[in-house]
């Protein structure tokens, strides 16, 4: 499927390349933090620290993404001075990497939290959890993908997808609070359960936010 921006002819061949480039460092991104998502619940099924500190390590990386994104979105509005469809695309992907780079900051949250946690206390509840980072996860590749194909249609499937993610996460704290209120889970382990289950919450918002911008993108509206 093409894209209305970057596969419409420009006068300049180095515009196109630098229009192709911002939509290479977002798909960088939205791979590093749906890797990190993965990686910072593997860490916590786990209780593996080597792991949970690797995923916070890798915050970095995204990061400097972000940092990258925004220089380059920021030089080619002040050096090709686009309009119209153009300067919406690069509006829009400095939007979307901020989005990606506090996922990046979620999954980074997430991971360490493998100090706080009880492996075996976590066990009957993390196919919960599991579930709700899928289903984030796939939120926010979906709206990448809006993205790359400008497409309303995907965008607006996504932004319909969120009141699922959210009834999730009441799930989560409904299966955790009565846990507690039975004794099989402590407080402090309740508390933990419910701020990642809150925190998946929030990747699944910024992902609804990406498909929006995206709807802008390619309406206008």
């Amino acid at each position: 499927m093409t894209h209305p921006v970057i596969d419409r002819p420009h006068t300049v061949s180095s515009y196109n390349r630098q229009l192709a480039e911002v939509r290479s460092i977002i798909n960088q991104m939205a791979d590093q933090a749906q890797t990190m998502l993965s990686g910072g619940l593997n860490a916590l099924r786990k209780a593996d620290k080597v792991a949970a500190m690797q995923v916070v390590a890798q915050d970095k990386v995204i990061d400097e993404l972000e940092r990258s994104l925004e220089r380059l979105a920021l030089l080619i509005i002040m050096s090709r001075a686009p309009m119209a469809q153009d300067l919406r695309y690069l509006i829009v992907a400095i939007r979307i990497g901020k989005m990606l780079e506090r996922t990046g900051d979620q999954a980074k949250r997430i991971a360490r939290r493998v100090d706080a946690l009880d492996l075996v206390q976590l066990g009957p509840r993390f196919p919960l959890v599991r579930a709700m980072e899928h289903y984030a996860g796939a939120m926010v590749a979906k709206a990448i993908k809006s993205f790359n194909a400008a497409s309303h249609e995907l965008a607006s499937e996504v932004i319909a997808s969120d009141a699922k993610l959210n009834a999730m996460n009441e799930d989560l704290i409904r299966a955790s609070s009565i846990a507690m209120d039975q004794g099989q889970l402590s407080s402090g382990e309740g508390i933990q359960l419910i701020l990642i289950g809150k925190q998946l919450e929030r990747v699944g918002d910024y992902a609804t936010n990406i498909a929006g911008d995206v709807s802008y993108m390619v309406t206008g509206q």
